[in-house]
């Protein structure tokens, strides 16, 4: 299984994408996180209908692809996302004890869950529709083992609350690795267990800046599962698919550790070897934190490393998954097994190498899963290994494990009404066709040896660069070669064998003819070649090949059907060869050599952003700040009650005017917005300072110097422009309740009729605050910068010369404010290819600076310039429309008075391929247009 979050992914059609691509790449199943944050704006309001909220056709989405979901809708999620997926109207404290059994709290949540439960319940197995399992909350430690405990009151209300509105699959929950035994009815049961217990694990201390650190399995999962839940599946819901990176970090595409195949290879094999039978990749795909929706843990791109990229790409990482999942695909006696022993040096000739064996106790067949004994180790280890057969032990030499690999050696491996005694070549998968294909992998230039259970013809035949020998003896052909470049095909007695250096694998696949996630042996067809194959079928000699092609190259296929004389690719009629083993070979088009012409962005208008700097701006719509208690469960540091969340804004900057009369000398104001935020005043229009940032800080104080000759002595403003990276999840304090915005300002310095010296303060937010104007886009993707409001960042939006003026971002502004610039581009990409695309900003060095940059009124990424990393922001199609018009609009916060300017801001692409998949279409229904209604937030 794969993690997936469609909020991730505001294109509802790209979610057949990604799902193609798990599924072409053995996944039966993809696992979900439902952001109770997205679909309510407010208390009350429910919406799982509107655009990217269909969640509905999620599910079909799924169905029509040929996977499993399990559901996981918390209420809280974590994921990095903002709040943990907690509502954020919550954030004013009004949600009560949170991830207890507080009535306050229950009450909050319980609506939640009765509508997202009864849409899983609609779309369960049961009902014919995809959902297997339904996680019920997340990672919540069980802390103490008492049935009048509030953890287990709360996981009792929650598992009561799912099977009312419906749901009848299985429970589960996600141990935070092995710091706690918790909702197992296998250990210590005294209420809130569920059905399935799990443990999550992220075990690969992997780093960006040392490739050598890290890569140390955890061989104890085995004990660890059988001590707490023996009763059950070994089950992984989240296991290292990647790792987030941190504001300030090091962006994803750099991180060389991370994008290694070998922790693939080596680590899921790993959990094979433990008699793992659940594995979700957390992430399998992970996305882009658009609009406000990132945790401060984390920055726009949500990439995670994973293997499918967040461009929808795919990497060596998921190539590798794929020989691991097709392999599982076939292999049922994985399902019904007992570990028969492991260690150092266990039935191999080496203490170089940790081997698990697992046996099927009905069937006899055996996995042998080995591994560097020092996991980390880069030594190219060969050695021989000790197989028990049901022909007796069998010593299988030249076994080699280059450096970060893993192997996993088979014996009485039955495929169709063929028995492989053994082998030490690994195995992709096989299929039943006509006949019996097997497909086996080693890297180029390592030998392999497999023995085939046989009464027939001893003579075979070789096609391809590898060097074959095979010797016959009493009911068995054994097989010995040296792997070859590319692939070689061995056919004997009736069976089909490829034998595929292993980065030819990366380009085998399997597309299943059934819509059942699972895929018998003989419900396959197999093809050789392109970049990405979604589909396969025959219809009258004809083989139709869906797929995504990146080079021209042959496509072969294995169908077990003589008849086939064309092959359809991508709606391409081709004449077949055949070769002489049977499949069918053609040339298929790519599209390296095609024409993608990217404009340039140009022909900008420009604004100023920030219009409320100035004393004389008409804020006479804007909300009071007159609150002088609240429900947060963090004190205002003065009154009145400044935090955002208690005005009813929510996500995004927020803008605060704050009104005295009289001479200070300085303004103590302290503001939160999470990990790398930042936080700029003016007095009456001038710079008094700020703060700039701090990766490590939440909230952040300063005593600024109110200059004299900018004070009046009636009169007087201070605009504070406060950023915001999203509401803190639950480890953070008190999670979303930890207020945004103020948190206190007072004078000093001067004779005051108040505890503060403020007379009045008006904050500003997103427009419409928490009514969700924009319900297609949703509830955090705007903020409440003068641009924004006004909807200069929508599609139709028309720049007014008298506001606009003609300068680009490359030119900037020489002080401290925010500007804000517009312009439109018009793509011409063909609509049989898949080209993503994304925009590149950087800054002069020393430049501190703030950016947001919206594609067709999407906020699809904050650069911040002096803290980093990110300067790539990849956008998907739907937000942006490759054949036609698109309106960017970028906003530039200079936060000192050396004002700021980028000197790159361009369009960018990421890749192209040839697909029959459809990119281009008429995205309007996900763009709604500027109207004039956005006048009435300024």
């Amino acid at each position: 299984s794969g993690e997936f979050h469609y909020q991730r992914m505001p294109v509802p059609e790209m979610w057949l994408d990604i799902f193609h691509k798990f599924k072409a790449s053995g996944f039966n199943a993809v696992s979900v996180y439902f952001f109770w944050s997205y679909h309510s704006p407010s208390k009350g309001v429910y919406d799982f209908e509107t655009a990217g909220k269909n969640v509905q056709r999620m599910f079909d989405y799924a169905k029509e692809a040929g996977i499993y979901i399990i559901a996981r809708a918390g209420p809280y999620c974590n994921a990095e996302t903002s709040a943990g997926g907690l509502a954020l109207w919550g954030s004013d404290g009004s949600m009560g004890n949170l991830r207890t059994s507080d009535a306050t709290y229950y009450a909050s949540w319980q609506p939640w869950v009765a509508k997202m439960g009864a849409i899983i319940a609609a779309n369960e197995i049961t009902q014919g529709g995809p959902v297997i399992i339904n996680q019920v909350e997340n990672e919540l430690q069980e802390t103490s083992h008492v049935a009048t405990n509030t953890l287990v009151i709360y996981m009792e209300q929650l598992k009561a609350a799912y099977r009312a509105a419906g749901v009848t699959v299985p429970l589960s929950h996600n141990e935070k690795g092995q710091r706690a035994q918790s909702w197992s009815t296998d250990y210590q049961n005294v209420g809130g267990a569920v059905n399935l217990y799990g443990l999550d694990s992220y075990p690969g201390g992997l780093s960006c800046t040392n490739v050598n650190s890290g890569f140390n399995l955890v061989r104890n999962y085995y004990q660890w599962f059988a001590n707490y839940s023996y009763t059950q599946p070994n089950h992984f819901p989240e296991f290292e698919g990647g790792w987030f990176s941190p504001w300030g970090g090091q962006f994803y595409d750099t991180c060389t550790s991370e994008h290694d195949p070998g922790f693939a290879d080596v680590y899921y094999k790993n959990n094979i070897g433990q008699r793992t039978t659940i594995l979700n990749l957390y992430m399998a795909w992970g996305g882009t934190n658009w609009g406000h929706s990132a945790a401060p843990v984390v920055y726009t791109s949500y990439d995670y490393s994973a293997p499918l990229r967040e461009t929808r790409q795919i990497q060596d990482k998921l190539s590798q998954s794929k020989l691991i999942g097709l392999f599982t695909r076939v292999s049922k006696d994985l399902l019904k097994t007992y570990m028969v022993g492991n260690g150092t040096g266990y039935a191999t000739s080496s203490t170089g190498i940790w081997t698990w064996e697992i046996r099927n106790p009905d069937t006899n067949a055996a996995f042998y899963v080995t591994q560097q004994a020092t996991s980390s180790s880069r030594a190219s280890v060969t050695f021989t290994a000790n197989l028990k057969t049901s022909q007796g032990t069998i010593a299988v030499p030249n076994i080699n494990l280059n450096g970060r690999q893993s192997k996993i050696l088979v014996t009485d491996y039955t495929f169709g009404k063929q028995t492989l005694l053994y082998s030490s070549a690994e195995v992709l998968t096989y299929g039943i066709f006509n006949k019996e294909v097997l497909v086996l992998y080693l890297q180029n230039g390592q030998v392999g040896q497999f023995a085939l259970k046989t009464s027939g013809n001893s003579t075979h035949s070789t096609y391809g660069s590898s060097n074959v020998t095979a010797t016959a003896s009493s009911g068995l052909m054994t097989f010995t070669y040296t792997q070859g470049a590319g692939q070689t095909v061995v056919e004997f007695n009736g069976i089909l064998i490829y034998l595929l250096e292993q980065k030819t694998a990366w380009r085998f696949w399997a597309p299943a003819t059934t819509k059942n996630p699972d895929v018998k042996p003989n419900e396959q067809i197999f093809v050789l070649g392109p970049y990405l194959v979604r589909s396969a079928s025959i219809s009258h000699g004809v083989l139709h090949v869906s797929g995504d092609s990146d080079n021209a190259t042959t496509i072969e296929a294995y169908t077990g059907d003589s008849s086939i004389q064309t092959i359809d690719w991508n709606g391409q009629r081709l004449d077949a060869e055949k070769t002489a083993y049977g499949s069918v070979t053609a040339q298929i088009p790519g599209a390296a050599d095609r024409t993608v012409s990217l404009p340039v962005l140009e022909n900008w208008r420009s604004a100023d952003s920030l219009p409320e700097k100035n004393p004389a701006y008409d804020d006479s719509k804007w909300a009071v700040c007159n609150k002088t208690t609240t429900q947060s469960p963090v004190a205002p540091i003065t009154l009145p009650v400044l935090f955002s969340s208690d005005y009813g804004f929510y996500a995004g900057p927020k803008v605060y005017r704050g009104y005295f009369d009289g001479s200070y000398t300085a303004v103590n104001i302290t503001a939160s917005g999470g990990l790398a935020f930042g936080w700029t005043a003016w007095l009456n229009g001038v710079l008094v300072g700020g703060n700039t940032g701090n990766t490590t800080l939440t909230t952040t104080s300063a005593v600024l110097t109110l200059p004299s000759n900018s004070t009046k002595k009636t009169g007087n403003v201070l605009t504070v422009v406060v950023d915001y990276h999203g509401h803190d999840e639950t480890s953070t304090a008190k999670g979303v309740e930890n207020p945004r915005g103020l948190l206190g300002a007072s004078l000093i310095g001067g004779n005051t009729s108040s505890s503060t010296g403020f007379k009045l303060w008006k904050i500003q937010g997103n427009a419409g605050g928490n009514a969700n104007i924009d319900a297609v886009r949703g509830p955090m993707n705007e903020g409440g910068l003068y641009g924004e409001r006004l909807g200069w960042t929508l599609p139709s939006f028309t720049p007014d010369s008298k506001q606009f003026g003609r300068s680009s971002p490359s030119v900037g502004i020489s002080s401290s404010g925010i500007a804000f610039y517009t312009t439109t581009f018009h793509l011409n990409i063909d609509s049989d290819l898949d080209v993503p695309l994304g925009i590149e900003l950087t800054a002069p060095a020393g430049t501190v600076s703030r950016v947001m940059v919206w594609i067709n009124g999407y906020q699809y990424g904050k650069y911040v310039s002096h803290i980093g990393p990110q300067t790539r922001f990849p956008f998907p199609p739907g937000v942006v429309n490759n054949r036609g018009e698109n309106t960017v609009a970028l906003s530039l916060w200079a936060m000192t008075d050396a004002g700021a300017k980028l000197d790159t801001v361009k369009l960018i692409k990421y890749g192209q391929y040839q697909t029959d998949f459809t990119f281009n279409k008429d995205w309007s229904y996900l763009q709604p247009g500027w109207d004039k209604s956005r006048l009435a937030y300024a």
